[in-house]
C-alpha cells in the first residue's frame, strides 16, 4: 500500500503539468503562423501533382522541413482537412516527445523516479513546447526525433539513431551538426570497447544516408541547391564580436524565457562535472546544447524560441543532474523546482505567450487571409503578387507569389538580387520593384495613414488595407498590410 502511495506520488506531478499543458493549448485553438499554410501549400501542390512547389509546377526548396511537407501531404490524398490534420499531428507529436523524454530520463536517473518524474513535468511545463504545440508547424516533431536520437543512443541502438537522424535532418537541417557529433561520440564508445569495425562504421553512415540521399539527390536536380533557402536567406557566417556578443545574449534570453531555473542549474551542473572532470554520461548532451548555440552565433541566425526547442529537453536534464548531487534534500529540491516551474511556465503564458498568440490569430483570420481571399476574387488568373508574408497570401489566393524575402522563389539569381539589397529596402516591399515584375505588391509598416501613389516606374492604386495586431512576443507594434495594385506609368 506504501509503494502504491509513494509511486502515486509520483505520477500526480506530470499529470499536473498535462493539465496545465491542455488547459494552455485550448486557449490557442486557431493559432498557426504563417509558415504553418507555407508547408500547407507543398503539400497541397505534391498530392495535385504539381511537384515540390509553393507556385504550382516550379519547383522550389522553400521551406526547412521537407519531411513535415511529405507528412502533410496525407491529407490532400485522402480528402481530410490540411489545417486541422497539420496542428493534430503536430500535438500528438508534442505527447509523444514527452514519452520518449521521461525513457530518456531513465538513463540519466536511474533507480530515483522522483526526478524522472519531476524532470518529465518540468519539460511539459516548457512555456516554448506549449507555445509552438498544436501550431501545424514541425517544431514539436523536430523536438520528438531529437529526444528519439539520444533515446536510442543511449541504448546503443546505433543504427537506429542513425536513421532516426537521417529523419531529423530532413525535419531541421541544423540538426546534421547533432549527426555528426553523435557519430564521434560512438566511434570513441565501440573503439574502447574494441568493439568496432569497418562494417559498422559504414552502416553507420548508410542508415543516415537511407532517408538523406534520394531526397538530396532530388533536390540539386530539382532546385539547383541542396540547402533550403529558409537556411540560405536566414543565416550568414560571420565571426563579428558585437554580433557573437548580441547573437549569445539573445539565446540566453529565449532560453530563459521557458527555463531560467534549469538553465541556471544546468549551468552548475556543467561547472561542476569540468571541475570534477566526470561528466555522468551527459558529454553528448552539452556538445550538442554548445555546439548548436555555436552554430546559430556564427551563421548570425535568426534566434527564434522554436529553434532552441531541439536544446531545451537537454538543459532541463542538466539541471535535474545539479538537484541529484544534493544528498539530504533532494525531494524538497525536486519538488520545489517543479513548483517554481508550474508558476513561472503560466506567467509566461498569460504574460507574453496568449496575448501574442491571440494578436497573431486574430491578424492571420482578420488581416492575411482575407487578403489571399480578396485576391482570388478580385485579381485575375495568373497576376503575380510580390509580398514579404507569403504563407496564407498564397494558399488562399492561387495566384502566383515572389516572396520578397527570398524563401519559397525557384529562381537563385533573383533571390540572391533580393539578399543582395539592403534590409531596410528589402522591409518596404514595394522597392523591389525596381527589378521584380509583378502586378500586385503588398506592403507593411507602422503607419496607417501613409500610402503610396507612385514608385519610379510604376504607378500604385490602394486596393486593400488591413491591420495586423503584432508579429510576435518581441515585437507588439501593429502593422497595416496595404494591397497595391501596379501599373507602369505612361510617358
Amino acid at each position: 500500500m506504501q509503494l502504491m502511495k509513494y509511486r502515486f506520488g509520483h505520477y500526480i506531478l506530470p499529470a499536473i503539468s498535462l493539465v496545465f499543458f491542455i488547459l494552455c493549448i485550448c486557449q490557442k485553438p486557431d493559432y498557426s503562423p504563417d509558415d504553418t499554410y507555407i508547408y500547407m501549400q507543398y503539400a497541397k501542390n505534391i498530392a495535385a501533382g504539381n511537384g515540390f512547389s509553393f507556385n504550382p509546377g516550379e519547383s522550389s526548396y522553400g521551406v526547412t522541413s521537407p519531411l513535415w511537407v511529405l507528412i502533410l501531404t496525407i491529407p490532400y490524398l485522402t480528402g481530410i482537412d490540411g489545417y486541422w490534420f497539420s496542428k493534430i499531428i503536430d500535438v500528438l507529436s508534442a505527447l509523444a516527445a514527452m514519452f520518449v523524454f521521461f525513457r530518456l530520463t531513465c538513463y540519466f536517473f536511474e533507480g530515483n523516479k522522483l526526478l524522472q518524474y519531476a524532470a518529465t513535468s518540468v519539460f511539459i511545463l516548457n512555456a516554448w513546447l506549449v507555445r509552438w504545440a498544436f501550431t501545424g508547424m514541425e517544431t514539436s516533431f523536430a523536438v520528438l526525433l531529437v529526444l528519439t536520437v539520444f533515446y536510442l543512443y543511449y541504448s546503443e541502438k546505433y543504427s537506429l539513431m542513425f536513421l532516426a537522424g537521417g529523419l531529423l535532418y530532413l525535419t531541421r537541417p541544423e540538426s546534421l551538426l547533432l549527426i555528426i557529433i553523435l557519430f564521434g561520440f560512438t566511434v570513441l564508445k565501440r573503439l574502447r570497447e574494441k568493439k568496432l569495425s569497418m562494417v559498422e562504421l559504414l552502416k553507420f553512415v548508410v542508415f543516415v544516408l537511407i532517408p538523406v540521399l534520394p531526397y538530396l539527390i532530388y533536390a540539386k536536380f530539382s532546385f539547383g541547391s541542396m540547402m533550403p533557402n529558409t537556411a540560405l536567406g536566414k543565416s550568414t557566417l560571420t565571426l563579428n564580436g558585437g554580433i557573437i556578443i548580441a547573437q549569445l545574449t539573445e539565446i540566453a534570453k529565449t532560453l530563459a524565457g521557458a527555463g531560467l531555473i534549469e538553465m541556471i542549474l544546468g549551468i552548475v551542473f556543467i561547472l561542476t562535472v569540468i571541475r570534477k572532470k566526470d561528466f555522468k554520461g551527459t558529454l553528448p548532451l552539452i556538445a550538442w546544447i554548445a555546439g548548436l548555440s555555436v552554430l546559430y552565433i556564427v551563421t548570425d541566425a535568426d534566434i527564434i524560441s522554436r529553434y532552441l526547442l531541439i536544446i531545451s529537453p537537454f538543459i532541463i536534464i542538466l539541471g535535474f543532474k545539479a538537484i541529484e548531487q544534493i544528498n539530504k534534500k533532494q525531494f524538497a529540491a525536486a519538488i520545489l523546482l517543479f513548483v517554481i516551474c508550474v508558476f513561472y511556465s503560466q506567467f509566461i503564458f498569460y504574460k507574453f505567450v496568449k496575448p501574442s498568440t491571440d494578436d497573431f490569430t486574430v491578424g492571420m483570420n482578420q488581416c492575411l487571409i482575407p487578403i489571399g481571399v480578396w485576391l482570388g476574387e478580385n485579381s485575375p488568373p495568373g497576376s503575380r503578387v510580390l509580398v514579404n508574408d507569403v504563407g496564407a497570401v498564397g494558399y488562399f489566393s492561387g495566384r502566383y507569389i515572389i516572396d520578397a524575402a527570398a524563401l519559397i522563389n525557384r529562381d537563385l539569381e533573383l533571390n540572391r538580387k533580393i539578399m543582395a539589397t539592403p534590409l531596410e529596402d528589402r522591409m518596404e516591399t514595394h522597392r523591389l520593384l525596381k527589378f521584380i515584375e509583378a502586378d500586385y505588391v503588398i506592403d507593411r509598416d507602422t503607419s496607417e495613414l501613409s500610402s503610396l501613389s507612385v514608385f519610379e516606374k510604376y504607378e500604385l492604386k490602394l486596393e486593400l488595407k488591413k491591420k495586423f495586431p503584432s508579429l510576435g512576443i518581441s515585437d507588439a507594434t501593429p502593422r497595416f498590410y496595404k494591397v497595391y495594385k501596379v501599373t507602369k506609368r505612361v510617358n
